[in-house]
């Protein structure tokens, strides 16, 4: 009877073992793509500075989390295209002042963009999409580390965060630059 049940918990321990084995963290790539290359970053706006944050954040990304080998263009199996489509400040809340004028108190931060990931092998569009992301920061100029203000909605303000610093525009298109590069690395995954 013993021998029995030994059998059996040895068949499900090898069942299992092997049934894990053929997940990895890489999921599974479409055929032939084990290269990316990145393509200067279009900018329809007159915000410069996004398309360098970009640029150097998606390109540390992709090493540092090991998903795709990034090459030159001619050895690259895959090519990613980021295209700015538009950078634009709303006014978020208002406050009023002693003459009864509205004043612009915080402003949200707009970035909308399109990837293109296209397989070189075929030329087939891989992913082609467009999204927007955000941040919030303050009218006043005061450093975006001491504004009150939850600059990317994560539930932390100021000190807590660890991404809140600096000037507060020039902060909040840091946070837009992070928030894009963690939604374009999510994406190339979740393709797999």
């Amino acid at each position: 009877m013993i021998y029995r049940f030994k059998n059996l918990f040895i068949f499900i321990v090898i069942i299992f073992i092997s049934g894990c084995s053929i997940y990895s963290f890489k999921g599974s790539l479409p055929a032939n793509v084990d290269t990316i290359y990145i393509s200067p970053i279009i900018n329809s706006t007159s915000e410069y500075m996004l398309s360098n944050m970009l640029n150097e954040k998606i390109n540390e990304q992709l090493i540092r989390k090991n998903i795709l080998k990034v090459t030159e263009f001619y050895s690259s199996d895959s090519k990613l295209d980021v295209a700015i489509k538009l950078v634009e400040d709303v006014p978020s809340s208002y406050l009023s002042n002693i003459n009864s004028y509205e004043v612009i108190k915080q402003w949200k931060l707009n970035v909308r963009i399109n990837i293109i990931w296209l397989n070189n092998y075929g030329n087939d569009i891989i992913i082609d999409k467009d999204f927007t992301e955000w941040a919030m920061y303050d009218n006043s100029g005061l450093d975006i580390g001491s504004d009150g203000i939850d600059n990317d909605a994560d539930g932390l303000v100021d000190a807590e965060d660890s991404d809140e610093y600096g000037s507060s525009r020039e902060a909040a298109l840091r946070i837009v630059a992070n928030s894009i590069t963690n939604r374009i690395i999510e994406e190339l995954i979740s393709n797999w």
